[in-house]
């Protein structure tokens, strides 16, 4: 479901007035500089780098190799971006593993048919132990970190079109793939390795040139692919999860000015648990409202709320017709960059999310995350800056053994080139 919110609220408007959308969300090539070049390096303190509760809480100093490569090519119909960043983070503390490695990819692409006409491509491959990188923009459904790197594709494909002046149509694909290092019974694999495909359907009908209603369906099949025993005394194997959806969709993308852009999208899920023998197929709500606001040079926000299913790393099995199925959450983020003088720049952004097991052992219990980020940047020049950050995770758990909280501050140089 997370996928599914996620891509409602970054559907954008690509044709007629709509182009207008503000510079913090759209995807841009420097023409005059077609590659960049950054590179970081920070030292940093993690009082709990194991996810543990505090009585199990591990501590360290340590410190993180960051490279970035960006390149990227504009022509007269298409639009080309690709960038990528490397993370190595060794751990004082550590005497097996020392290094924790991440790695991130964007592929940004788009082709201008004709003025009334564009296909996009958008591509974005993760490979990170922290469930909060993999789950980048979206529900975090792994808060407890896992031993080993994971990987996560998103694929979105999509056609945008304005037929007439009053009607255009948005068709589109995701296709999502979760692959976790974990193996056997009961690990992450067994729970969370899976594929998710999503077909979207949407009419767009203009009201007024800056504002546009929405009326669509989307089709949904996540496939576990673990092939694991989902738990050491449980005889179902990964794909008892598997299931299929029906949104039936409605909304209105709004732009306000040139600088800001509200986009809203909710309506009624139908799901069904297709290997789950007398489960009955299931209807619940869906929403996201998102929205972003360039109010001044350099400085932004973005603010937004989500509510909906998604999937869960517990399976709460009591029997082979009773386990924890998924869960339903409430989602608010937000993130505000500012500049504060010339050289100095500071960023927050935070995420609290409240969610519902449904089914199993843990039907009806609740579990709180809570995510912060600081950061304050000073340019030294136009290639070096000065970066230091706070950053807070909190999740308060009805499992005790699952609940902790988490500090980390870091201090770096950071160079653009």
């Amino acid at each position: 479901m997370k996928n599914i919110l996620t891509t409602a609220g970054l559907a954008a408007v690509a044709v007629a007035g709509f182009q207008s959308t503000c510079a913090a969300q759209a995807v841009t090539v420097d023409d005059s500089k077609w590659w960049q070049v950054s590179a970081a390096l920070r030292g940093f303190y993690d009082d709990n780098y194991l996810t543990a509760p505090e009585e199990l809480a591990q501590e360290s100093l340590g410190f993180e190799v960051r490279p970035g490569v960006t390149v990227g090519h504009k022509g007269e119909q298409h639009l080309i971006k690709l960038s990528t960043t490397y993370s190595a983070r060794w751990f004082e503390d550590r005497e097996d593993e020392e290094w924790d490695h991440s790695l991130l990819v964007d592929l940004a692409g788009e082709y201008q048919v004709t003025e009334n006409h564009v296909l996009r491509l958008n591509d974005t491959f993760t490979y990170a132990s922290e469930g909060a990188l993999l789950d980048q923009n979206g529900v975090i459904t792994t808060p407890i970190r896992s031993d080993n790197s994971n990987l996560r594709n998103l694929a979105d494909l999509k056609y945008v079109g304005q037929l007439t002046r009053l009607i255009g149509l948005e068709l589109g694909y995701q296709n999502t793939i979760y692959d976790y290092d974990q193996e056997g019974v009961g690990s992450y694999s067994a729970i969370l390795d899976r594929t998710e495909h999503l077909l979207r359907g949407e009419t767009r009908w203009t009201i007024t040139p800056t504002l546009a209603g929405i009326l669509g369906y989307w089709y949904e099949m996540v496939n576990f692919s673990g092939d694991e025993f989902i738990g050491a005394f449980n005889p179902s194997k990964s794909d008892i999860r598997d299931s299929s959806s029906h949104f039936f969709v409605a909304g209105a993308d709004y732009t306000v000015s040139p600088h800001c852009f509200v986009s809203i999208r909710g309506g009624a899920q139908n799901v069904t648990y297709d290997n789950l023998a007398g489960e009955p197929d299931e209807w619940n709500g869906f929403g996201d409202v998102n929205a972003t606001f360039e109010y001044a040079e350099d400085s932004y926000f973005r603010l937004g709320g989500k509510y909906g299913r998604n999937r869960t790393d517990l399976v709460g099995y009591i029997n082979s017709g009773n386990l924890t199925l998924d869960q339903e959450t409430v989602t608010i983020y937000g993130m505000v960059n500012h500049k504060l003088t010339e050289a100095l720049t500071a960023r927050a952004s935070g995420q609290v999310q409240f969610g519902t097991f449904n089914g199993g052992g843990y039907d009806d219990q609740a579990e709180g995350l809570y995510v912060l980020g600081l950061t304050l940047s000073y340019e030294l020049n136009q290639y070096l800056a000065l970066e230091g950050g706070y950053n807070y995770d909190r999740l308060d758990s009805d499992d005790a053994q699952r609940t902790y909280s988490r500090n980390r501050v870091f201090l770096g140089v950071r160079g653009q080139f």
